[in-house]
Formats: C-alpha cells, structure tokens, sequence
C-alpha cells in the first residue's frame, strides 16, 4: 500500500485511529474526494469535525461533535467490503482482522492537506446553511 504521508502507517486498528484524530485535529489534513457526483471533505474546522459535501444530490453539512462519533462515522464506512462471489457484486460485512487494519491503513492514506481551497469550500457550505437561518419562515 503506497504511504504518502510522512510517517509510517501503523501496526494496529488502535494506532490508525489515534494518528487519524491526530492529524485531522492538527488542521493541517482532511479527508476530501471529488468524483463526477460530487466533491465531500471531513475536517477538523474552527474546533470541530464536520463532513461537508456537494453533489448531484444537493448540499450536506454533518457535525460529528466528538472524537468518537467522527470514529463511529468512519468505521461504518468502512465496514464492509465488496466482493465477487459467482459473478455477482456482493457485500461482505465480517472483515477480519488484517482487512479492517487495511481499511484503516487506507483511510490516513487517504489524508491530504487541508489547504485553502478545500477551506474555502468548507466555508461556502457553512454559508449556505447560515443563510438559511437568515431566510424567513414560511
């Protein structure tokens, strides 16, 4: 697995959530994706972890207020696997051990820097949401 971080990847489950928290808190990384439904970055912003995405769909805006609830998020994400079994796509949802190290090990791979773009478009998507607060009912 390729490591573009630097520092090595972890041994264990534990340690990859440790360094996850650690760099996503240091505001220096963000998971972020962009693909043609869409573009979602997972931050540490102004002292939380918030999931703010724009797609196809709409916009979202999720605030995961703890360290374990950002966890949580992430590990359901991460609990499954997809599988080919007899020609058909089929999901696969008891990883062991070494799979769910590997999913983890995936995840800090995944950490980019948290630069300005990806901060402006965290802020354009709080903004959004602030209007609407400004927005008369009815």
């Amino acid at each position: 697995m390729e490591n573009s971080l630097p520092f090595p990847l972890p041994a264990t489950v534990a340690q990859c959530r440790v360094l996850l928290l650690d760099c996503l808190k240091s505001g220096e990384y963000a998971l972020t994706s962009s693909d043609k439904e869409g573009s979602r970055t997972l931050c540490y912003y102004r002292k939380t972890f918030l999931r703010a995405a724009v797609g196809d769909e709409g916009t979202s805006l999720l605030r995961l207020p703890t360290d374990e609830h950002l966890l949580v998020h992430i590990g359901q994400q991460l609990g499954a696997m997809l599988e080919i079994i007899d020609g058909q796509p089929r999901w696969r949802y008891d990883l062991t051990e070494a799979e769910q190290l590997e999913q983890w090990q995936l995840q800090l791979g995944r950490l980019r820097p948290f630069g300005q773009a990806q901060q402006r478009f965290v802020a354009s998507v709080l903004a959004e949401f602030a209007a609407l607060s400004l927005t008369p009912l009815g």
